[in-house]
């Protein structure tokens, strides 16, 4: 199983290796996609979590016993080609480089692999083609 979740910290667990303990403590393998520690001194992580379904789970109820939020990513980026200006202004804000300047003709793309559907795009985007749909 794979899947991105998202990881919200509080000022209490934020410096604590909670982390670590998944890949210490269950057969996961973990990639952080973005992290930021806010003023307030909470923090989130959005990250692709892959292993055997028993241990993904085992690990879940970890995070929350940890008292860290985890939330899945139920959503996709979508992009309304006609409405893009491809100012290229999304592409600054992607963790994952899954929107980008293409080649010679400037044009912003997206590669729906790459895409952790974090909606940065969609608070930058000034033309407002950019939304977040559910799968």
């Amino acid at each position: 199983m794979e899947k991105t979740i998202i990881l919200k910290f509080t000022k209490q667990t934020w410096r604590k290796p909670i982390i670590y303990g998944l890949s210490k403590n269950f057969d996961l393998v973990f990639n952080i996609l973005e992290a930021k520690v806010l003023p307030r001194q909470e923090a989130y992580a959005i990250m692709s979590l892959e292993g055997p379904d028993e241990e993904y789970y085992k690990g879940i109820e970890y995070l929350k016993e940890c008292n860290v939020i985890v939330e899945e990513v139920p959503e996709q980026i979508q992009r309304d080609e006609d409405s893009c200006t491809h100012c290229g202004t999304c592409t600054a804000v992607c963790p994952t480089d899954a929107l980008f300047v293409d080649g010679d003709e400037k044009w912003v793309r997206l590669d729906t692999e790459k895409c952790v559907a974090c909606g940065n795009c969609v608070q930058v985007c000034t033309v407002q083609c950019i939304s977040l749909f559910v799968i």
